[in-house]
This record gives C-alpha cells, structure tokens and sequence, in this order.
C-alpha cells in the first residue's frame, strides 16, 4: 500500500514538471490566447493555435544585453504547428540552436532573422544564438517568451485573421467582426471602427479609438505623403508640417498651392488653434515626436488622436514600402495599395534572383564640420544596395549595435580607411544638397581624390526627392543594379551620375 502512495506521489510529481516546463502545449478554443482550460496569454500553459499567422510579443534574457530583439514576432501556425520568426537588433548572428537543431540566418545583408518550431502560446524556451561580432564566433545562451498581447475582447465578436504583409514587422493589422485592430510596436493599438458602425463596448484602457472616415488629417511625417498620394488619399489630409518649398512630393505641392493642403507648425510646435478650428482629430507623427512628449501630449488632451508611424524603423526595404498597405486601411484604399505593393515587388523580382556583383557601395554626406554621415549595416537603405546586387562596404566596419539611429558620424580619416577601395560612391543628397561635380566633393576634402570610386568616375549622388519619395524603393533599387552591371547611359530616377 505504501509503495502504491509513493508511486502516486512520484507520477504527480513528473506530471506537474511536465505541465510547467518549457512550452507545454494546452488544448484550444480556436481563438487566440485562450484555452479550453482556462490558459491565458502570458500563463505557463500553451494554446494549440488553429492554422493562420499571428503577432505575439517576445522578450529575450541573457547575453550581455547589447543585442536585443524585436518586441514582436510572427507565428505561423501550419497544420498545427507553430513556428515564430524572430528578428535580433544585430546582423552578426549566423546560427541559432533551438532544441538541440541549429537554424541559419535567413536575412542575408539585413538584421539577422530566424525562423523555428514552437509549441504554442504563450511559450518560454531556452536557446542558443552564435556571434560572430566579436573576434572569434560565440555562442551565447539566452531565454526567449512568447505571450500574445492583452486579449481583445468585443462583446461577442472574436479574432478573424490577420493582414498578410510579406516584410513589414513594425505593424499589424487584426479583424475582428467589422472592426480592425492596428498595432504599432512600441507605439500602441487602435481600433478602427467604420463609417455606420457602432463603437464596441470593453475596449481595453490601452486601445485608441478611431472613428472613420478619417478625415481633416494632421500629416506630420513627410516619409510616408508619397504613400497616401499613391493610394489617392490625400483628401482625406488637411495639414503638414512640412513648408511647400521643402516637399518634393508634387502632388503635396499641388495640393499646397489649391489651398487643399495648410501648414500647421513643425512636428514640436503645431498650432493648435488652427488645427482644432478646422476639426482636425487625428495626426500621424514620425518617431521624432518622442522627443517632445508634451506636444503629443497636449494634442491628445485636444481630442486629436495621435498615432506614430515607424516605415524608418523597418529592416528591409520593401517592409518600409510596406506601410502603404496600414495607409491602405486608415483610409479605406486597401485594394489600391495591395495593388501597388505587388506591382512594386514584382519589378525588382528579376533583379532578387541574379547572382551578387561583389561590388562594394558606399553611401554617405559630408557634413559642414568635415564628419562623414553615414548609415548603419542594419539600415533600410544598406539592404537596398544588397537587394541591387552589392555590398554596404562599411557591413563589418561600423558597430550596429551601438544606438537606436540608423544614421551615425565617422571622423574623415575613418572613413577613408573603410572607403577609400569602395567600387561605388553615393552621396545622399538629402542631407547637404545634391553635388554638381567631382570637384565639389573633392573641395569638401581632398582625400576623395584617393578613392578608388572617384578615379574609375564610379560616383553619384541621390536627388534631395530621396527621403520624401518612398513610392520609389524600387526604382533606386533598379537605379543602382544597373551600374553595378556596367549600365551607366540608362535614364535613373534617383540616381544622377556625378560630371567629372
């Protein structure tokens, strides 16, 4: 009898550590973070997830805290398993082992990403991610949690898919019933209700209301106007906060000019009267706004909802191209703005497929005190040169890991050092205006005349349109395949050979 009671004991006991270990998997009521059991999102029990494509949070321990990874992750469940694909803040790592099996970096020139087995949601497991940042390659052990955000819940209504965006990882977008459900990483949710539609009640405290049409519309971030005009709606903007001699968007110039289109004060310094006086209730800011808190604060205590837009933030250029679909949704154009990201895509999709050139581009701006500006390996516009068919010569040379910019400042004589065999020359004529010869960029300082770039004439610079124009991802793409293929007599959109 007293062995009966102690293998009892024993077989609770097992039972009991295999319910709390790792990723166990629970039963499921088919929606999202929830189980029949009575598992929640966040708890130690796993819900077996039905077939579809989910955005979940993820937090990563370990390591030295240097690297990070993204605050969401997509989970792809196909015939009833699970597999997430996480996205680290570092391009240097090569393999992760997940369950004893290694899995090789997907993302070649862009931030490392992985895509792997798990169980379910919410799920925490122990893996290995390999370096090879420093010296020599290393393996270092961390611990990744997988919990769906605070579950939505509408009266009656439940989750009912997901939008499928091939690039994007700064958004998504949920159905639930007639409603849509937008969150932005670090950025917050909003709800958006349609025209007609009654605004559902248990909406959690952290949720935005936004009630459509929207419209007398506050468009704060230049970066993403081209992608309302591509999608025609720009009537639905009144405002900017950009002066029509600074667009290089000609239909916000137009607009500007008929009087459709006002200035309403930069991002940190909006008129509010003017704003309120025209009924506007809704602004798009770019992450530049963090730097003010107050004004996003004082606007929301106007009644105007704030939402802020990260396209910048995106690895991959066509996931900055991607936010058109978001713009799609706010303003009822969603067929319009599928339509054009597939067409998009399906231009450059010839280029993805041929073999590197092997060249080596550099992309930069002389400041007024001599430092060089460049961008980071992880930056949109080094996975563009990659997708043309290059390389960013400064991939193993800057740190990406050292701050939250995409942009960072090296002294002349670093750059040089790291430049000078460079194949390709760029100058980003955003930042300092666009140069009209070679000696403009040799009067900024006379070590260009050592670089390589500059005695075969392999030098260009972008138009000041360059920033503002993210409709043409594409075409700076096809621009800069073109030369790295010898096709220098070619009409280029972005790119605007540099006259000896």
């Amino acid at each position: 009898m007293r062995k009966r009671r102690i293998s009892a004991i024993i077989l609770a006991v097992l039972l009991l550590v295999q319910m709390f270990a790792g990723c166990g998997a629970g039963t499921n009521t088919g929606a999202a973070g929830s189980t029949s059991d009575g598992a929640k999102s966040g708890g130690t029990e796993s819900a077996v997830l039905e077939d579809g494509e989910y955005t979940v949070n993820v937090t990563l321990e370990g390591g030295s805290g240097k690297a990070t990874v993204d605050e969401t992750a997509k989970v792809t469940v196909t015939d009833g398993q699970a597999y997430a694909t996480i996205v680290w803040s570092s391009i240097y790592y090569d393999y992760m082992i997940v369950d004893g099996e290694k899995y090789l970096n997907e993302n070649e020139g862009g931030n490392s990403t992985f895509t792997f087995p798990i169980e379910g949601v919410p799920c925490q497991m122990e893996v290995t991610g390999d370096t090879t940042a420093m010296s020599t390659p290393h393996e270092i052990d961390y611990t990744l949690t997988f919990v769906f955000p605070e579950e939505v819940s509408f009266g009656e209504l439940t989750f009912g898919g997901q939008m499928e965006l091939a690039y994007a990882d700064q958004f998504s977008v949920e159905q639930y019933g007639a409603y849509k459900m937008i969150t932005i990483v670090d950025n917050g949710r909003f709800l958006l209700v349609p025209e007609g539609v009654e605004t559902p009640s248990d909406i959690p405290d952290d949720v935005v209301v936004l009630q459509q049409p929207l419209n007398q519309v506050y468009l704060v971030s230049s970066a993403v106007m081209d992608l309302v005009c591509e999608i025609g709606a720009l009537p639905h903007v009144t405002y900017t906060a950009t002066k029509q001699k600074d667009w290089y968007v000609a239909k916000a110039v137009k607009a500007m000019e008929d009087g459709e289109l006002t200035y309403a004060g930069k991002y940190s310094a909006p008129d509010y009267e003017l704003l309120l006086s025209g009924g506007c209730s809704f602004a798009v800011e770019n992450t530049m706004i963090t730097h003010n808190p107050e004004v996003k604060e004082k606007l929301e205590e106007l009644g105007i909802k704030v939402m802020i837009e990260r396209s910048s933030y995106e690895k991959h250029p066509l996931g900055r191209l991607e936010w058109i679909k978001l713009f799609g949704v706010l303003f009822n154009r969603e067929e319009e703005a599928k339509a054009f990201f597939e067409e998009q895509v399906a231009r450059i999709e010839p280029i993805l497929q041929k073999e590197k050139t092997g060249q080596q581009v550099a992309f930069f701006a002389v400041a007024s005190d001599g430092t060089i500006t460049v961008r980071k390996p992880n930056d949109y516009v080094a996975s563009m040169i990659a997708l043309a068919g290059g390389t960013y010569s400064l991939g193993d040379y800057v740190d990406t890991e050292e701050n939250a910019l995409s942009t960072m400042k090296m002294q002349m004589e670093d750059f040089y050092a790291a430049e000078k065999d460079a194949d390709v020359l760029i100058y980003n004529g955003t930042i300092e205006g666009e140069l009209t010869s070679v000696d403009d960029l040799i009067q900024k300082n006379s070590l260009f005349a050592d670089f390589k770039a500059v005695k075969t004439g392999q030098v260009y610079t972008t138009g000041s349109n360059f920033y503002q124009q993210t409709s043409g991802t594409c075409d700076f793409i096809e621009d800069l395949n073109k030369i790295l293929n010898g096709d220098t007599d070619s009409e280029f959109r972005f790119l605007k050979k540099i006259p000896e």
